[in-house]
């Protein structure tokens, strides 16, 4: 009587016999100096390679150190569902076959987010957690007379193709003797690869805006996102898609007879992140994200930020970055444009 497997078990089947046929120590790893370290392959996140070695134990090794990297164990690369089988690396690229492929593929090591054993993906020991923690604020008295301060956390949870981010912000902007204005809000992204640089991606917000005059916003949004470059000093990647935009306005003292409680739109969004790595450890960023409502072309927002951040301890970073947020079609009473120059600290883990 013949026996049928299912995929899930062909693949254990592959895994096992690769193991099997592997030796112990099947690997090699050489370094950018020419320091070659026998020993096998761990796994790899964002910025970093663990290689166990023969001589030296456990290593964690920053990829941009590394030159090639050579291993016989079937790995399970985000956005790939089958095993793949490493060739070596070409410059800054991974040469790998992934299932039926009949030519290698060949990507930035640094752009692949999570690398692991395919086996230990099948035993499903393959998350990770990672967060930050920002703090930054203005004090001023004398001829001005500012408080000024913003705390803001987030983080990252991920599990193989799928990653969960999460952010929280609080501010709070005073000028004179007047009642500060209070901004918080709540953001959670759950972004699925299914290539190695593409992915779909949905995005929910939850806020208050008292600085442009909204009492409660929702916004509910998804699309795709693709990473054009990365590598040790730079990177650039793009998501665009559509969003449903609610916002809930405060009610002024003397409201316009036109005035409009609350409002609904819905409009395509295109974002991006870019990063440069400048000498002496210094890092300088920009994001930007611009929003455009399908109905009415004058309705549309920009949010940017630049800065630069800097190490001064370990997992403690200093930075400076420009604020910048245009609203072309303000509530009457705030300002089209915001702009603030912000500095503080940030604690990653």
């Amino acid at each position: 009587m013949p026996v049928y497997l299912t995929t899930q078990q062909w693949r254990l089947v592959l895994v096992a016999l690769l193991a099997l046929s592997a030796p112990v120590s099947a690997g090699m790893l050489e370094l950018n100096n020419g320091d070659r370290i026998a020993g096998d392959f761990v796994s790899a996140s964002e910025d970093s390679v663990v290689w166990q070695s023969e001589s030296l134990g456990r290593l964690t090794i920053d990829k941009s150190k590394i030159y090639d990297l050579q291993t016989s164990k079937p790995l399970k690369i985000n956005g790939v569902g089958e095993p793949c089988m490493v060739e070596g690396m070409e410059a800054e690229h991974l040469v790998y076959l992934c299932g039926d492929d009949a030519e290698p593929r060949r990507v930035p090591l640094v752009s692949l987010a999570m690398i692991i054993p395919y086996q230990q993906f099948l035993s499903g020991d393959s998350s990770t957690l990672k967060g930050r923690v920002n703090v930054s604020g203005t004090y001023a008295r004398g001829n001005e007379i500012k408080d000024d301060w913003k705390i803001s956390s987030g983080v990252e949870y991920r599990q193989v193709d799928w990653r969960h981010s999460g952010n929280f912000e609080y501010a709070s902007y005073s000028r004179g003797k007047s009642e500060p204005d209070v901004r918080w809000g709540g953001r959670y992204v759950l972004d699925w690869f299914f290539r190695e640089r593409w992915f779909l991606n949905s995005d929910v917000r939850y806020g208050h805006d008292e600085t442009r005059s909204i009492d409660r916003y929702y916004n509910f949004g998804a699309g795709t996102g693709y990473q054009f470059w990365e590598n040790s000093r730079t990177a650039l990647a793009m998501t665009g898609g559509l969003v449903s935009v609610t916002e809930q306005y405060e009610v002024p003292e003397n409201p316009a007879p036109d005035f409009v409680r609350k409002e609904d739109r819905i409009a395509w969004r295109l974002g991006t992140d870019f990063r440069y790595k400048l000498p002496l450890g210094v890092s300088f960023f920009h994001r930007n994200e611009y929003v455009r409502s399908f109905e009415q072309d004058r309705d549309w927002q920009l949010n940017s930020t630049t800065g630069f951040s800097s190490m001064l301890v370990s997992t403690v970073y200093s930075e400076v970055k420009l604020d910048y947020e245009v609203d072309n079609d303000p509530q009457p009473g705030t300002e089209r444009e915001d702009i603030r120059l912000v500095v503080g600290l940030t604690y990653e883990w």
